[in-house]
């Protein structure tokens, strides 16, 4: 009797059985000596991961990816470049681009990249780079080592990796460079490049004043400190349930939470109640138009992007950092500067900008965009915004979100926004 995969055991098609058959799968993958065994179990994963982009591929990495990775790492790579049709004669390639198509399908979704680099994924990978033939094998493990750079929050172990290789790092960019399989494979090493700085990225930096740093020309930043110790006290006084999630999911797609107050000169009358000596300091800034707690959870990355086409023109955004753990950072057209707790600074979001959160604990800052005259650099407590211009090019969704945040709903009490009860001292 031909022996059948866990999957195929049972075929009624429902997506939970086959999420419950992935422990199933990776046990039997674990124990697997058999080379034909392990190539129809991969094939089962692959199939799931190929079908699914999102809870059996998280289940997958909650699993554990270890045979997954073990099976990768299989072997010496100095066997010759290899098309598709010659990794079907050779046993141990073609089952390590299997593990490696899997892995890179997975690092697709950005909410798992922690996780992965955890795994011990990252030196893996880079093996195929450093010491790889031009073949699917190296050509997945750059397309996976390409998602993985575009978060910010795991940037840094990818370069600590690449450190730790024996190599001459320089010699293997232009060997890629020069022999790819595929122009989509040099173009992911381009991006893997740019990601992590050894390639300059046009677009993201550009002429211009993105950082005010003489903050005596915003006199409101002063009153905003001082009044520091209450706006936490406000804000740690929330609960959990008050955080709404950014709805732009292509910039972050789960991680990013707010609490807004003023949404594009609109006052959210409940929140601001129940937050009314931030409110009463808010209303005091000239021009202030939208403002909100900005909340970004442990190992987030918000993505590079700029902000909105006609508003972002008229408008500075000031950040007063209120909780900030160790390895939060924002980076704005190239300069990257952290946060400090109870200090503001200032920047122009026309420009490249994205932030990160590489700690345990969640980071908060107070958002406030106020109006700005670029022109005559100072200042202006008029409304110049119309009421189109106030909706340019924003998203239905982001606009829906704002609206609905002026309404807090009955909730049982749970704990405050850090899952504590805080201690303030004034």
């Amino acid at each position: 009797m031909t022996e059948q995969s866990p999957k195929n055991q049972s075929q009624s098609g429902s997506d939970s059985e086959t999420e419950n058959n992935l422990p199933e799968l990776l046990k039997e993958l674990t124990k697997a000596r058999n080379n034909k065994r392990k190539k129809e179990l991969l094939e089962d994963l692959l199939q799931i991961v190929e079908e699914d982009e999102g809870d059996d591929r998280n289940e997958l990495v909650k699993l554990g990816l270890k045979p997954i990775l073990d099976i990768a790492s299989l072997g010496d790579l100095t066997i010759e470049a290899m098309t598709p049709e010659d990794l079907c004669s050779a046993e141990i390639p073609l089952l390590r681009t299997q593990a490696l198509q899997i892995i890179e399908m997975l690092c697709e979704d950005g909410i798992n990249h922690v996780s992965i680099i955890e795994q011990g994924a990252a030196p893996i990978l880079f093996r195929f780079v450093f010491y790889g033939k031009p073949n699917p094998e190296r050509s997945s493990a750059i397309g996976a080592l390409f998602f993985l750079s575009e978060n910010a929050v795991v940037r840094e172990e990818l370069l600590s990796v690449i450190r730790a290789f024996e190599g001459d790092w320089k010699k293997v960019i232009a060997n890629i460079l020069e022999d790819y399989v595929t122009t989509e494979e040099r173009d992911w090493f381009i991006g893997i490049l740019k990601f992590l700085e050894y390639l300059p990225t046009p677009g993201m930096v550009k002429p211009g004043k993105a950082y005010y740093n003489n903050l005596e020309d915003f006199p409101f930043v002063k009153a905003l400190e001082e009044k520091f110790p209450l706006i936490k006290e406000e804000f740690l006084a929330l609960k959990q349930n008050y955080l709404v999630a950014w709805p732009e999911k292509y910039l972050c797609e789960k991680g990013w939470d707010v609490f807004g107050l003023f949404a594009f000169q609109n006052k959210i009358e409940n929140n601001c109640a129940v937050c009314p000596e931030t409110t009463k300091i808010l209303e005091s800034i000239p021009g202030m138009v939208t403002c909100m707690f900005s909340c970004l959870q442990p190992k987030t990355h918000i993505k590079p992007h700029v902000g909105y086409y006609q508003y972002s023109e008229k408008i500075l955004r000031c950040h007063l950092g209120v909780v900030v753990p160790p390895g939060c950072a924002l980076k704005v057209n190239g300069t990257v500067r952290s946060w400090e707790e109870g200090k503001c600074f200032i920047f122009d979001d026309t420009f490249m900008h994205e932030a990160w959160n590489r700690s345990k604990v969640m980071r908060v800052v107070l958002m406030i965009d106020f109006m700005f005259d670029r022109n005559e650099q100072r200042m202006t407590p008029e409304r110049v915004l119309s009421a189109e211009e106030d909706t340019a090019l924003i998203s239905k969704d982001l606009l829906d979100t704002l609206n609905s945040m002026g309404t807090i709903k009955n909730v049982k009490e749970r704990p405050n926004a850090l899952g504590y009860v805080p201690k303030i001292q004034t």
